[in-house]
């Protein structure tokens, strides 16, 4: 297993807490179909995860969540953290963080069960839900929960930051730091006469998770 890959529940959950947006990749007609969407995730007494999402059913998401139980998802973030080592051609690393797994898709039919899915779902974005979420009024309204069969997370190139909150230890990648804009921001780039080798190599677009 690379070092960069965790199947510890701490650093999963700490990735799908700082993570936006899930993308669920279908299958469709064509081949591949991949869709953004927002979620929510809760685990069982037992470890399970389980994720929500909500939308409508007689779109292309809907169909093809009715049509294909299994479907694989991934999440990823923090890539505005950005180190060039050089001399090194095209020595631009990312810092990221991942979540990639599998999982069994069911249609949630019965009120209550959906109702809790979307609160799962929207307190994951505001702290306080802004209006009431009445069971009976949500009949109309498709609610999908994925129950996860593998899942995995990555961290790469992890900031000092995130190796705080989650108690690893890597070097910190050294070179040209950018700032979220674009902007230089710091320089440790190590001289080219020592013998550390530089770590900012490889990016997201190079190493896939798995």
């Amino acid at each position: 297993m690379r070092k960069e890959l965790y199947l510890d529940h701490p650093t999963i959950n700490w990735v799908l807490d700082h993570c936006k947006i899930l993308r669920l990749g279908l299958k469709d007609d064509v081949g591949t179909y991949v869709v953004p969407v927002h979620y929510g995730y809760e685990e069982t007494a037992d470890g399970h995860y389980l994720l929500y999402v909500h939308g409508t059913s007689d779109g292309q998401k809907g169909q093809y969540l009715a049509t294909d139980p299994v479907i694989g998802f991934e999440t990823d973030g923090g890539h505005e953290h950005l180190t060039y080592t050089p001399p090194k051609e095209g020595a631009f690393g990312p810092a990221f963080r991942s979540v990639m797994g599998h999982g069994q898709v069911t249609t949630l039919t019965d009120v209550n069960a959906k109702a809790h899915a979307l609160r799962v779902l929207l307190h994951r974005y505001v702290r306080d839900i802004p209006v009431a979420i009445h069971p009976e009024k949500l009949a109309k309204v498709a609610v999908w929960q994925i129950d996860v069969t593998t899942i995995s997370a990555r961290v790469h190139h992890p900031t000092a930051d995130w190796q705080t909150a989650l108690g690893i230890h890597e070097p910190v990648s050294r070179g040209i730091h950018y700032g979220g804009h674009g902007e230089p921001v710091n320089d440790d780039t190590v001289p080219a006469d020592t013998d550390v080798e530089a770590d900012a190599t490889s990016g997201a677009s190079v190493d896939d998770q798995e």
